[in-house]
């Protein structure tokens, strides 16, 4: 009866003590929703105010683009207002020289004709200087763009990290943050560790722990501006966020041991060893060491450039990030990020020298710069006609001699288009007469990607063209069409395009000789090399020619 009793009472002991438990955890159970509802409150204002950044930035951007606006309409003025004195000082010499010529004193005309005569060709040769080979002092284009990779790619990254348990009235830190006080005080280490295994073997393997960045590539539009990358390449970045904040709170935490006696030191050595195991950490992981540019693997061909690198030795590398200057010594932007050890970059500016450079990355963040290698561009334009972008096998057009020279079956004109554009720089190019019919009229100049190729060149806005037959030539943009140049074409005839990127000028030569003066002003933006011919019309197109010198318009 006595050991019955003394059972009883334990028995009922425990009982007691789990229906305390129970009343605790029936306790935790409203203190979860309370602070789940307080958690989302502070999440939600820290969104709010990250919203609030946003908006704040995206004033500042804006108020950025309107100030860019007013000094360029200011230039634009000024510029406007310096033509207009000059338009109005010529127009009354004008009016004074025609009532001079009116004159019919002779004497009196023989006083001030010498001193007109020189006034009026002085006025000839700056307006020349001043006027006629002016261009605009700015662009209309707003040649900027919003760089928002680097921020998408934060908030992608925006996630939770795992906070450390603490008393009521205790500071609670991030989880690791003191973890070997943890562990010493942690007399059911198995299980925990066993616990925060499976939550970061999860989280591992959970892509919301997991950023993926993928660079898509704009169309190719070689001398654009426009840096393109052949989508065959890998494009994925990966940042484990996990690891790096394990890695740094595991460090803090082997550093604090350090103070403790040697039996809870080689105690807490075992358990951390241990933990290591458990989640497959590797201490020993840092950011990669610069990688190699390989000189002899690196080229530039046309308006291409290939870029080849090696590994770092010693260094664990998860990818690769290059980066290109503008081809003028300015910033570096971010032109691939993968895994591949080569990159060819396609859709650069002629005549330019780029500087590159690469470095690498892994799960402990991104290693130092490779040093620069420059690589030079070709200086003038190499170039044919290219099939597809002058549409396809449906357009009629009949290639020959590597894309060089074309002809056509039908009655109606169609567009073919050179297989590069250019946004600046000076280009020339010519075309052969091969075969030609009196019956038609080719037209010859530039376009933009997107041109009517089932028209004559000119007849649109998308285009800039000269039209000639045996006789004369007219300019023709937008279905207008005006200064009509005697002077004609036959077979063998040469056709010269000069556009010159720096003047935003197009200009036609005639077997060599200028077909007129300058034919259009104020181009901007990328053109192609464009000809529209129908049947009875075969041309050849010569590219990589050295600009003829045009001090005469």
């Amino acid at each position: 009866q006595t050991e019955l009793s003394h059972n009883l009472q334990q028995l009922s002991e425990k009982a007691r003590s789990t229906t305390e438990f129970i009343q605790r955890l029936k306790g935790m159970s409203d203190k979860v929703t309370e602070s789940c509802i307080e958690f989302e409150r502070l999440v939600a204002a820290q969104c709010e105010a990250l919203i609030q950044a946003i908006h704040d930035r995206r004033e500042y951007l804006l108020e950025a683009i309107r100030m860019d606006k007013d000094t360029k309409i200011r230039i634009l003025k000024d510029q406007q207002s310096n033509c207009t004195g000059k338009l109005q000082q010529t127009t009354g010499l004008i009016q004074f020289c025609i009532e001079a010529l009116k004159e019919t004193d002779s004497a009196a005309f023989l006083q001030v004709g010498s001193m007109l005569i020189n006034r009026v060709a002085n006025t000839d040769m700056t307006w020349h200087q001043e006027v006629t080979n002016a261009a605009p002092r700015v662009s209309p284009i707003v040649d900027l763009t919003l760089d928002d990779a680097s921020v998408l790619r934060a908030i992608d990254n925006l996630n939770f990290i795992q906070m450390k348990p603490a008393k009521d009235g205790d500071e609670r830190l991030p989880a690791g943050e003191m973890l070997d006080d943890h562990l010493i005080s942690n007399t059911t280490f198995t299980t925990s560790i066993l616990s925060t295994n499976t939550v970061i073997n999860t989280s591992l393997l959970d892509n919301t722990t997991m950023t993926t960045t993928t660079t898509t590539p704009p169309p190719s539009t070689a001398n654009s501006g426009i840096i393109s990358i052949p989508s065959s390449m890998p494009t994925s970045l990966l940042s484990y966020n996990f690891n790096e904040n394990n890695k740094t709170s595991t460090l803090r935490s082997t550093k604090s041991n350090k103070s403790s006696s040697s039996s809870s030191s080689t105690s807490i050595s075992l358990k951390m060893n241990a933990f290591r195991k458990l989640i497959n950490y590797d201490e020993s992981i840092s950011s990669p060491q610069p990688p190699a540019i390989i000189p002899q693997d690196c080229s530039a061909e046309n308006n291409s450039v290939t870029v080849a690198w090696q590994a770092p030795n010693h260094s664990f590398v998860e990818g690769y990030v290059l980066e290109l200057d503008d081809g003028s010594g300015g910033e570096f932007r971010e032109v691939y990020c993968g895994k591949e050890t080569i990159c060819t970059v396609d859709g650069l500016h002629f005549n330019s020298m780029y500087n590159a450079r690469v470095k690498a990355f892994n799960s402990a963040g991104e290693g130092e710069y490779s040093e620069l290698i420059g690589l030079q561009t070709a200086e003038v334009a190499w170039f044919t006609f290219d099939p597809v972008l002058s549409g396809g096998p449906g357009s009629g057009l009949i290639f020959s001699n590597n894309n060089s020279t074309v002809s056509v079956e039908g009655w109606e004109h169609r567009v073919a288009l050179g297989s590069v554009g250019f946004s600046r720089g000076i280009h020339y190019w010519e075309f052969t007469i091969d075969n030609y019919t009196a019956d038609t009229d080719p037209a010859f100049g530039v376009a933009r990607i997107d041109v009517n190729r089932n028209k004559m060149l000119g007849k649109d806005e998308k285009s800039f063209a000269m039209y000639i037959d045996r006789q004369r030539s007219w300019f023709q943009h937008n279905s207008v069409h005006e200064r009509r140049v005697e002077g004609g074409i036959s077979t063998g005839s040469t056709i010269g395009v000069l556009l010159n990127l720096e003047r935003h000028t197009l200009s036609f030569l005639v077997n060599g000789m200028p077909q007129g003066s300058i034919a259009f002003r104020d181009l901007y933006g990328v053109f192609y090399p464009a000809v529209s011919i129908n049947r009875g019309v075969t041309l050849t197109m010569h590219s990589a020619l050295d600009a003829p010198q045009m001090d005469y318009f």
